[in-house]
């Protein structure tokens, strides 16, 4: 895939993630686990997907905070404990920012950035995607 943004620069990953919230963390851990070159994009300022764009008064989620414990982590296990047994939006978007900072997510990860064209190029078979920021 070549990431063809509004800056003329193009760069090649094998995996683009669309999304920053606990799929999109945890696609982008296992992608690069499993030596892929990465990148994923968010329209959002920061990462916390539903939780970041939804915040409103009297939101929670409906199962116990600890079942939102992202598990392929030991460490993020063992380093986080939930403050609420029904964890609101913030506490989520505080959760979804330790895990990128703690598993060093960031690096691969564009912020206030919208795919704006995804188009498959089939005389190379690669997808050509390009960005805008929002």
């Amino acid at each position: 895939m070549t990431d063809s943004t509004n800056t003329a620069s193009n760069t090649d990953y094998d995996v683009i993630i669309v999304g920053a919230g606990f799929g999109g963390l945890t696609a982008l851990h296992r992608m690069r686990e499993l030596g892929f070159s990465v990148r994923l994009f968010e329209a959002g300022t920061d990462v916390g997907g539903t939780w970041y764009w939804n915040q409103y008064p009297g939101l929670k989620v409906d199962v116990e905070s600890v079942e939102y414990s992202l598990s392929f982590s030991y460490v993020i296990e063992q380093e986080w404990t939930w403050s609420e047994r029904y964890a609101g939006p913030q506490e989520l978007c505080r959760y979804s920012n330790f895990v990128a900072d703690r598993l060093d997510l960031r690096r691969d990860i564009e912020l206030d950035k919208r795919i704006d064209i995804a188009e498959f190029d089939e005389s190379t078979g690669t997808w050509v995607v390009s960005t805008e920021g929002c």
